[in-house]
């Protein structure tokens, strides 16, 4: 029934939920956050209208990303997404920038596990662990969803929830920074002088080969 969780498309979307809620991706949320005035994580906000503005959700397979949709909207159960968006909030609001170090939350993790044992209903539990403050009084929140099952491959999803909650800022899709490194300027730069000389080394020899047959 779900022994293959985390699948490949949970995979993707744990990883970009990592990305987003950790260093870079974290710290340009809270940015977002602070100067829009939205309070993304409000309560009456929604966790799949939340996915859809962050563009955390699978890409590859059928229909990834309606079936994730009605995930987060129908099958993970009220208690359980409502249990998830005030941990995530929790976390995100916790960060105070007047010490130096910040402390508070430093970032969030995702994963998600199968389990047989699980009474049916739910097929879905979250489980919250806040670890303990570092010597910086940082510390990290970990959220595992506990899977009885898989989203059924027939189930034809929703399409994109493209209605606001209320009190959004900022956009429907806002940009807030990748999730992955670019390539540093840095490292192209190397490349291209890489090229430069290459090139110059093959202008000298074909001209020294020209000089030789003369």
């Amino acid at each position: 029934m779900g022994a293959l969780i985390p699948n490949p498309n949970d995979i993707e979307v744990i990883d970009k939920l990592n990305a987003r809620f950790s260093g870079a991706g974290l710290a340009t949320l809270r940015q977002f956050m602070a100067a829009n005035h939205d309070d993304t994580f409000n309560p009456a906000r929604h966790l799949h209208r939340i996915s859809y503005r962050l563009k955390i959700y699978p890409t590859s397979g059928s229909r990834p990303r309606a079936r994730w949709f009605v995930f987060l909207r129908d099958l993970i159960g009220g208690q359980v997404a409502r249990s998830i968006l005030a941990a995530i909030a929790a976390g995100v609001n916790d960060w105070d920038t007047t010490t130096t170090p910040p402390v508070g939350c430093a970032g969030i993790r995702f994963w998600a596990i199968y389990d047989p044992t699980m009474v049916v209903p739910p097929d879905y539990i979250a489980e919250i662990e806040t670890a303990q403050p570092d010597t910086n009084s940082q510390y990290w929140i970990t959220i595992t969803l506990r899977c009885y099952q898989e989203i059924d491959p027939q189930n034809p999803g929703i399409s994109d929830p493209t209605t606001p909650d209320g009190g959004e800022n900022g956009g429907s899709q806002p940009i807030i920074g990748p999730l992955t490194k670019p390539k540093s300027a840095k490292k192209a730069a190397k490349k291209s002088s890489a090229k430069k000389a290459v090139k110059k080394v093959a202008k000298k020899s074909s001209k020294r080969s020209v000089k030789k047959k003369k």
